[in-house]
């Protein structure tokens, strides 16, 4: 017994030392800056909190007009090939050679001789016939690439056919030369025999000499028909041999301009079997089917109907301009700065700053803990600043001008002990900025004032006029020039606050009812309008008074929107994410006149990462430098260049006449299938028709 009191009191006094040296008989203690909340406190009323931080007006915003007297049906579909071509071996058995279109040697000579080459020729294996060696030059082709009518497609190895032209072709020659002497034969058994029957007119030769001449010179006319023949025969043979030669050759024969290689099923070097089935399956893209579903209370008003006039609106995908690949780990947030550098935090405690025009790393910054949100300063900013909250609470403000490699300022927790810092923002002139945590709490900062940087405001606290705040984390922050704070909260709320000289309170009640997952809800740069998500619908609520104004809405079983949905500097645009494969969408937002519709489909390289974070780069007029927008997804930066106004505007293709194919009601799925056949004429912009065949298209029929 007394050992086993040894054992426990050496074990209590090595357990105290361990926790002595890990600090765990300290007390926590708040920040100087954090101020404690008590429920009891009274609020203070807003009239007692002075005028508001920058007044402005809200804009004027133009209600959407009806069209028609019904809402029209939206379906998303699927352009298919209407007509397909599938390419089979035609000979007995042999070994693709190559996949591509053969071109002569000359071709070839011309090229390499040439100082560019547009297009490169690649050699073929060896056709071995014996003691000669064949190459065949030819021009490679893909899936997806176009090609002419009964253009090549690819060659099986005409080892034996090709021996077979080559002896024909040897005795074509052959009696053509045999043809050739015997027509100079009769020729001068013509010449004998109009020698001898002049003598013997003359009598000075004989009748058997003159007959014998005539004979010899129809044996000689005889003998060049036969030759003659033989030529025909022999050419006849081969043509043959070139027509079993040529069954080598995989040609498309369909009866249209625009075609393409859809499959290659059999690459080169694969043995093949007569009628082997399919080696390359082309399509034809002037005319294509439109697969598309509809909700079955829409079907009534199609059922009875051939033709439909709509307007179409294609996918378009659309790879990064450039990726950069800076962090250790995952990337987390991304802001563009007033100058157009490009600015990522990450959990590997970095800021790396990029120029749009570098491969590399144009600065980095480090920190003590991972980098949870970054905001920039706008482009009407005296300053060009950068300002970094961390997980362990800390927070940062960096001069991207200054080439100094320590902070303007450090603050230590500000929002408390074990509080990260989830969202920041700066204020329309940079003047003020706000921090978000993960305690719900907001704080109000100014940026620099009598050369001090990083000054507290005040905290949304009952003290400060704050009666209520949000519950759980914040996860996103945005000003309007209405002196206005709009914030997102994973309470699954929406609240807008009013900015006073003397602290803020909320301006109506708080935006309850969010059921969807995205963090980052955008606002209009101008105060007109603030994004409310509630799973595949996206609202557009005026900020001034919280009305729904417009709304995105997706199909039923698409995924819901994710992660961010955030607005270009002039609200044209909206960027979200949550669509399959690590892709964002960037729509064209809807105005009083017309709905919302994307107009790209923005897809990196990696399909298993989700996207992060993403920002539209600032209204700034750029000679080199065309509007783009920066997501972070895994460890990487992607930039994205944005369509011109041009473009956007004629992404969508109105008026499109479609013939309706088919019909049929599930009434399982409670959807109608439909198919409609549209046209797809090509042009000199688009050479392959306005429409890619495979990808998704949504019509809208009024």
């Amino acid at each position: 017994m007394r050992n086993i009191l040894i054992v426990i009191a050496l074990a209590i006094v090595i357990a105290c030392g361990i926790a002595w040296q890990l600090d765990m008989f300290k007390t926590p203690m708040p920040s100087v800056t954090d101020t404690p909340v008590d429920s009891r406190e009274q609020t203070t009323p807003e009239s007692q909190l002075g005028g508001f931080l920058f007044p402005g007006e809200f804009p004027k915003i133009a209600l959407p007009k009806l069209r028609g007297t019904r809402d029209p049906i939206v379906a998303i579909g699927v352009m298919n090939p209407f007509e397909v071509e599938e390419v089979p071996c035609r000979v007995q058995n042999g070994t693709v050679l190559f996949v591509g279109e053969q071109v002569d040697d000359a071709a070839v000579m011309v090229a390499g001789s040439a100082a560019f080459i547009t297009e490169p020729y690649y050699p073929s294996q060896e056709i071995d016939l014996g003691d000669q060696k064949i190459v065949k030059f030819y021009r490679r082709l893909y899936e997806g690439q176009p090609v002419r009518q009964n253009q090549m497609l690819a060659l099986i190895n005409p080892q034996k056919a090709l021996g077979a032209v080559l002896e024909k072709e040897a005795k074509v020659k052959a009696a053509e030369a045999e043809h050739i002497a015997s027509i100079a034969g009769k020729k001068e058994g013509r010449t004998r025999y109009d020698r001898a029957d002049d003598l013997y007119k003359k009598g000075a030769g004989s009748k058997e000499d003159r007959d014998g001449a005539y004979l010899t010179w129809k044996k000689l006319e005889a003998e060049e028909v036969t030759n003659r023949e033989k030529v025909n025969l022999a050419i006849i043979d081969k043509n043959v041999a070139t027509a079993e030669l040529s069954m080598h050759e995989l040609r498309a024969t369909l009866q249209y301009k625009t075609c393409t290689i859809k499959t290659i099923h059999r690459p080169a070097g694969t043995y093949l079997k007569q009628l082997d089935p399919v080696v390359i399956t082309v399509q034809s893209l002037e005319r294509l089917l439109a697969e598309a579903s509809i909700e079955e209370q829409y079907y009534s008003r199609i059922k009875d109907k051939s033709r439909v006039v709509a307007t179409i609106e294609p996918t378009v995908l659309e790879a990064p301009t450039r990726e950069w690949h800076g962090h250790d780990a995952d990337v987390t947030c991304v802001a563009v700065a007033k100058d157009l550098m490009i600015v990522s935090g990450s959990e590997d405690r970095t800021v790396c700053v990029w120029n749009p025009h570098e491969a590399h790393v144009h600065r980095r910054f480090e920190h003590d803990d991972a980098v949870k949100a970054i905001a920039c300063t706008p482009v009407k900013a005296k300053r060009n600043l950068c300002v970094v909250g961390c997980a362990d609470g800390n927070l940062w403000l960096w001069d991207l001008d200054a080439d100094a490699t320590t902070p303007l300022a450090k603050l230590d927790k500000p929002h408390g002990y074990d509080v990260t810092i989830t969202a920041v923002a700066f204020s329309p002139n940079g003047d003020f900025f706000a921090t978000g945590g993960s305690d719900g709490s907001i704080r109000l900062w100014v940026t620099e004032a009598d050369g001090k940087y990083a000054e507290e405001k005040y905290p949304f606290t009952p003290k400060y006029g704050v009666a209520q705040a949000h519950e759980e984390g914040i996860s996103s922050l945005h000003f309007t020039p209405q002196s206005r704070l709009v914030s997102a909260a994973r309470d699954k709320t929406l609240r807008v606050w009013k900015l006073y000289e003397k602290g803020a309170c909320a301006d109506g009640h708080a935006l309850r009812n969010r059921d969807g997952n995205v963090r980052n809800l955008g606002v209009s740069e101008d105060g007109s309008y603030m994004l409310f998500d509630q799973g595949r619908t996206l609202k557009f609520l005026s900020v001034e008074n919280r009305t729904m104004v417009h709304s995105i809405n997706l199909p039923p079983n698409s995924v819901p929107f994710d992660t961010l949905a955030i607005l270009s500097p002039d609200g044209s645009l909206m960027l979200t994410a949550g669509a399959p494969e690590g892709r964002l969408q960037l729509w064209r937002t809807p105005t009083a006149d017309d709905r919302g519709f994307e107009v790209r489909t923005f897809a990196p390289r990696e399909r298993d990462r989700t996207v992060a974070c993403a920002a539209f780069s600032p209204s700034v007029a750029s000679a080199d430098m065309h509007p783009f927008a920066v997501s972070g997804s895994g460890q990487k930066i992607f930039l994205w260049s944005l369509p011109t106004p041009e473009e956007v505007r004629d992404h969508r293709i109105i008026d499109v006449p479609l013939t309706i194919k088919t019909q049929v009601l599930d009434l399982v799925s409670r959807t109608a299938r439909i198919g409609f056949e549209v046209a797809n004429p090509p042009s000199e912009r688009y050479p392959n028709g306005r429409f890619e065949a495979g990808r998704p298209v949504t019509i809208v029929i009024p």
